[in-house]
């Protein structure tokens, strides 16, 4: 029985210890105030926002799922996407960055010949609305392999798109348009593609 009980010890530990980060786990909202469990929930699921880790390991964080700004070194990120991709880009053409930040339950999914033509679709949309230049970008490739080289992915140089634009693994695949004066409507997660044609277009102004 001695025995026994010496080696329940260690599990017990880690349960105990278990329950206490669920009872200090802490929520925040996306100006990061804290917030109830509940309330966190309940935002969450209204899809507009997302989870991401906070300032510590017990931390819950939402963040937009879309957010707006201006980068100043658009030449620079200009110079390493034309290394990267060995092709030229017009300085005055909008980009448009599809992002692929690794293998995950959202992005092994789905139809890939359907998935293949809705970005082509992308594609082909937003240089009607502002001769946009689309790069296809992955941090990390596994789980590409199923596109079947139909879509020309490249290695986000020096991580710089990772850098300016998702500073975390949001699922699926996310997207910025970045306008020739370097302002840029990013959206994390997964997307459809109205999505970017309106970004592409609010952008062209």
């Amino acid at each position: 029985m001695k025995k026994l009980m010496l080696s329940l010890l260690p599990l017990l530990l880690v349960l105990k210890i278990k329950a206490q980060e669920v009872k200090n786990t802490r929520y925040f909202d996306v100006d990061n105030k804290e917030i109830s469990q509940q309330v966190f929930k309940d935002k969450r699921a209204t899809n507009t926002v997302l989870d991401i880790p906070g300032d510590s390991s017990n931390h819950h964080k939402l963040i937009n799922r879309e957010q707006q700004g201006k980068i100043s070194n658009r030449k620079e990120l200009i110079s390493l996407l034309e290394y990267a991709a060995h092709e030229k880009i017009n300085p005055s053409q909008q980009i448009l960055i599809i992002y692929y930040p690794g293998k995950d339950a959202c992005n092994t999914g789905g139809d890939v010949k359907f998935l293949i033509s809705n970005l082509k679709e992308i594609e082909k949309g937003v240089d009607r609305i502002a001769s946009t230049k689309t790069f296809y970008i992955y941090k990390d490739k596994e789980g590409l392999e199923r596109y079947d080289n139909a879509i020309p992915w490249i290695k986000d140089p020096e991580q710089i798109v990772e850098k300016l634009f998702f500073k975390y693994h949001y699922p699926c695949n996310s997207f910025t348009v970045i306008s020739k004066t370097g302002k840029y409507i990013s959206y994390f997660g997964e997307f459809y593609k109205d999505l970017v044609l309106e970004a592409s277009k609010k952008l062209r102004k």
